[in-house]
């Protein structure tokens, strides 16, 4: 990897130095020294940063983290000043941040290694996939790593992975073998580097690519495979922690506000547990949604459309909440969360059943054009015979393809229209990958058998991962229920006990708290739903519909609940 000197780095002309690279050469002027004593003594911080995404020196990233840690210095040093004139003793704790300023900046390179080795995971047999179609069509490791290179969207690490072996081989001239060893031995991802490993022996003793290839594919679903068990397993037990702390310990906080309104007849408890419902439980599930999405399997694509429509209809939601319209705290809040997510669910319910249907027929549509070259029909008449069969959603873009090759276009221009005009990284890939096939292998019996039977594996992946984690979601609906349930039985019960036999005591619990506190529930179980989407489905978008759901429940149960237990709303 070729490495910067940021010292006195002078951009050529028409070339600007980002500003990342401008506070390195600034850091690096005023503790050049110190840092060079520093990465001395830490041999192994060069390695660290080879394995990771980060282009800088030991000494750069060393002054780096003492420039940083010199500022938070005088940021914390002005907080405590703060502090002791005004009273405010809580942000002295902003001392606390000195240590983990300076670590911060001395790990960042295993942090990016980290990033570096969970996002060539994800790829890893879409990648492997990919080099055994091009290895059966005979195809040189320097030509298959230009081909990876070029597909930053599809497979953006990936690609970066290649364009750093081609630097090698194309600038400083090093021979494909010595830059795919030299790739392994830098690189975090012990799957892959073990893969370049055994690719660069099979080169070297002139064995059979593709067999290997082949058989490292296998291996690699099959670990895939078991990590996704493995997933199941870890977020069951993340899950229930999740719901502890969430349906628990909002209960007990809430039986311990009861108690102090009883004993102080106030309500001034009431306002740590609105603290603990909008501000916390918001937090802890963020928190759960970044666990989750660093645990589990992922692909490099996300479909935006969902959030950019909630992102139009939340401020509708929350300006609606302010309307006096002349309903109680509970149904306003109701139609408000319900305004913000109903549209965005119905879309996202939408796009996911577009994707999930595409994929499911995907590796159905695949095989019978493998079947057809049997037969003897070229690619393109194998799809053009195929768009008269039914494929679900992938019907209409089947038919579109045999349209446009009836019309004389080429192979190439209509499946390259066809991934531009889907929203499922999965069927983009794949269809790359039929491009590939026509392209190296001129779309051979053999080459199509293989990118179905490559394609089906993957879709049982998929489907797996879904079954694996459903029924987590469930899980989270009793959580959110049950949130909203025992917080009106409690209100009815401590009611009750606020009243002195003999006596017409009026009860502590006024309707205006019993409004706070089921609205602080039904927002609870807001939140759980969003997570629920994450947990079940893998992705936060497919939350919206939980949440408008539990929203719908919680309400109704409460009203339902009100008919039989009598309790100020």
């Amino acid at each position: 990897m070729a490495q910067m000197a940021v010292t006195e780095v002078k951009p050529s002309d028409g070339q600007k130095l980002t500003l990342t690279d401008r506070i390195s050469a600034f850091s690096l002027r005023i503790f050049g020294r110190p840092a060079r004593r520093i990465s001395k003594s830490m041999p192994g911080l060069r390695e660290d940063i080879l394995k990771s995404n980060l282009r800088t020196t030991p000494d750069a990233l060393v002054s780096l983290a003492l420039f940083s840690f010199t500022m938070t210095g005088v940021v914390a040093a002005a907080l405590v000043v703060v502090a002791f004139a005004t009273g405010f003793l809580l942000l002295a704790l902003a001392v606390v941040a000195l240590p983990f300023a300076l670590l911060l900046g001395l790990n960042a390179p295993k942090i990016s290694q980290s990033t570096r080795a969970s996002a060539l995971e994800n790829e890893l047999p879409f990648l492997v996939g990919y080099m055994e179609v091009l290895a059966g069509g005979g195809v040189s490791p320097v030509a298959t790593l230009k081909r990876i290179a070029k597909m930053e969207k599809l497979l953006p690490a990936s690609s970066k992975e290649a364009k750093l072996i081609l630097v090698d081989t194309d600038v400083f001239g090093v021979d494909p073998i010595t830059a795919l060893e030299k790739a392994a031995d830098h690189n975090p991802n012990k799957t892959f580097r073990e893969f370049l490993y055994g690719y660069t022996t099979v080169l070297k003793t002139g064995g059979d690519a593709q067999t290997y290839v082949n058989s490292k594919l296998k291996e690699t679903m099959d670990a895939r495979s078991l990590k996704i068990r493995r997933t199941s397993d870890t977020i069951g037990t993340m899950a229930e922690a999740y719901i502890t702390v969430t349906a628990v310990l909002g209960i007990s906080l809430f039986t311990l506000y009861q108690v102090q309104a009883i004993v102080s007849h106030n309500n001034a408890g009431i306002t740590s547990l609105l603290m603990f419902s909008f501000v916390l439980v918001p937090i802890i599930s963020a928190m759960f949604v970044w666990l989750l999405d660093g645990l589990g399997t992922k692909q490099p694509y996300t479909d935006y459309r969902p959030y950019k429509i909630f992102g139009v209809f939340a401020p509708l939601g929350a300006a609606l909440f302010f309307v006096p319209l002349p309903l109680n705290l509970v149904l306003r809040s109701t139609i408000s969360l319900l305004t913000a997510v109903v549209v965005p669910a119905v879309f996202a319910i939408r796009y996911s059943r577009e994707r999930y249907g595409l994929e499911t027929k995907l590796p159905d549509f695949i095989r019978d054009v493998a079947e057809s070259r049997k037969i003897g029909l070229s690619p393109e008449a194998s799809i053009e015979t195929l768009e008269v069969k039914s494929y679900g959603r992938l019907s209409k873009p089947v038919e579109k393809m045999g349209a446009q090759l009836s019309w004389g276009l080429t192979l190439s221009k209509v499946v390259t229209t066809f991934i531009g005009s889907v929203n499922s990284w999965l069927t983009k890939v794949v269809g790359s990958l039929m491009l590939e096939v026509v392209d190296v292998g001129g779309g051979t019996v053999r080459s199509f058998s293989e990118m179905a039977d490559f394609t089906r594996r993957i879709n049982d992946l998929e489907a797996e991962k879904r079954s694996a984690l459903r029924p987590y979601i469930f899980v989270t609906y009793m959580a959110g229920i049950m949130i909203v349930m025992t917080t009106f039985l409690m209100v009815y019960f401590l009611k009750e006990t606020t009243l002195t036999p003999g006596t017409l005591a009026q009860s502590t619990v006024s309707s205006g708290t019993v409004d706070l506190l089921l609205v602080s529930a039904l927002f609870e179980s807001f939140v759980v739903g969003l997570v629920a989407g994450k947990m079940g489905e893998g992705a936060l978008s497919d939350g919206f519909k939980h949440s408008m759901v539990l929203v719908i429940i919680s309400v109704v149960t409460v009203y339902v609940a009100a008919l039989f237990i009598k309790i100020p709303l």
